[in-house]
């Protein structure tokens, strides 16, 4: 049975569940090891924290699906060549406490209505790490991954945060929305580099849906508003994600100015689609370039695990002529896709991505190259499954770096680290970084820079 089969409208027990299986399963337990194993030579560049975040469920139930579940995040420590320790921690939240003992965070008097588990990533912004859920308020992490508590920026955000919040290299800027299921469905919102909010949007739309991700441009903001809404009546019903996808709906893009303190969002109409995540987005004169993995639907019946085959596709969009032009870039089945983190919000030539089939779960690694329209695989063999690979600048190039990833091997159930040359992509890897526990298929990652300020860091 397929890791990523859909599941059918009888909730399937964990025990038959795939998305218990393999390396969807959790780990149990938390272990910090030092001086790891390492395989070839890190580049003395390198000098930082790989963060993993993924769902790492407790006590799963019946129908459990592959996004929900009980946050952990995972840290692999580099310095001076060496790999110098590798964590694991729960998030701590009033369950975990529950049903581990462990002592939950601090919780805001601010906390909204729905609060995650801080499952889905973990990035490093105004000298916090913070591991951020689909819905609710980010929980911050000390260094060592030990939970502090819900971060509210002092009080001011008292609402949901997004878990794809962009970070403006040039002023370091944290751009965010956070979406909900009330009278305000979406607010847009701005923290500056050191971590303070500045801004905040409330933006009227009439049905609630999900909005995992957004695009941002240098002077501009692009909501993905697609036909998978927010369903009461199974909200009513216990399910852990009440979303279903909805033909008499409408899919279009929201266009909102970076400096907008007010709803101004201009609503443009695409074909029916639904986009997890986008690669990057930039301004082109009086347009906008949105390269994004384009599923062709999700969360319809008989689809709760996948969204049907995806590809790369690259929309221009002209908001003068009310219109977006998509164009295929790579047909080829994939997600989790990034760019270097330098290029963020800005034009953008080089792309990287998991070669993910819906029928198969994660695979090797690509980089594509959007001027020549190529795409190079890192191949991480027939059992090896990659997760999403984080580009670490090292020189002035846009592809002069290492693409990191957190890579399971089927044939020995266990978990590396893959660190790889971007300029030499297919070839193998610099160095490998064995792990003393085999780390779950998750979601996001980043890198945490050891010189840099943590507010340049994405």
């Amino acid at each position: 049975m397929s890791a990523t089969r859909a599941l059918q409208d009888d909730p399937i027990a964990p025990e038959d569940n795939p998305i218990l299986q393999g390396n969807f399963a959790p780990v149990a337990e938390e272990v910090t090891v030092r001086d790891l194993e390492v395989d070839g030579v890190i580049p003395a560049e390198l000098q930082g924290t790989l963060l993993r975040d993924g769902p790492n469920p407790i006590a799963p139930g019946p129908g459990h699906h592959w996004f929900a579940g009980d946050g952990m995040v995972h840290g692999i420590a580099i310095r001076d060549g060496a790999a110098t320790i590798y964590r694991n921690r729960w998030v701590r939240t009033a369950r975990v406490q529950e049903l581990l003992g462990l002592p939950a965070g601090r919780i805001s008097p601010h906390q909204p209505m729905q609060q995650g588990s801080g499952s889905v990533n973990v990035i490093g912004h105004g000298n916090r790490i913070l591991a951020l859920p689909e819905v609710g308020l980010p929980w911050e992490l000390d260094e060592d991954l030990n939970t502090v508590g819900q971060h509210d920026f002092d009080g001011a955000l008292r609402s949901n945060m997004t878990a794809h919040p962009k970070i403006d290299p040039a002023s370091g800027e944290l751009v965010f929305f956070g979406y909900d299921f009330g009278p305000v469905s979406l607010r847009y919102h701005v923290a500056d580099r050191a971590g303070n909010l500045t801004r905040t949007v409330d933006i009227d739309k009439p049905i609630p849906t999900m909005m995992h991700d957004f695009g941002v441009t240098a002077t501009r903001v692009v909501f993905m508003d697609l036909p998978v809404a927010f369903d009461m009546d199974m909200a009513m019903e216990g399910s852990g994600l009440p979303f279903r996808w909805r033909d008499d709906m409408p899919a279009r893009l929201g266009l909102l100015p970076r400096d907008a303190t007010k709803d101004d969002v201009q609503w443009l109409e695409i074909d029916p689609c639904y986009v997890y995540h986008p690669l990057n987005a930039h301004d082109d004169g009086e347009h906008i370039i949105f390269d994004v993995v384009r599923h062709d639907r999700t969360f319809a019946k008989g689809q709760r695990q996948g969204g049907g085959e995806t590809r790369l596709e690259r929309w221009t969009i002209d908001p003068a002529r009310e219109r977006v032009l998509a164009e295929v870039i790579s047909d080829r089945g994939q997600e989790f896709p990034r760019v270097n983190p330098r290029v963020e919000c800005r034009p953008h030539r080089f792309g990287y991505a998991v070669d993910f089939a819906m029928a198969t779960g994660p695979g090797s690694l690509l980089k594509h190259d959007l001027e020549n329209r190529t795409t190079i695989v890192h191949d991480v063999g027939a059992a090896g499954a990659a997760s999403e690979g984080v580009f670490v600048p090292v020189g002035s190039g846009e592809d002069e770096g290492y693409v990191l990833s957190v890579v399971y091997d089927g044939d020995t159930n266990k978990s590396h680290v893959r660190i790889i040359d971007a300029q030499d992509f297919a070839a193998p890897p610099v160095a490998k970084i064995q792990l003393p526990q085999r780390v779950p298929f998750g979601f996001h990652g980043n890198w945490l820079a050891a010189t840099s300020n943590r507010g340049e860091s994405r």
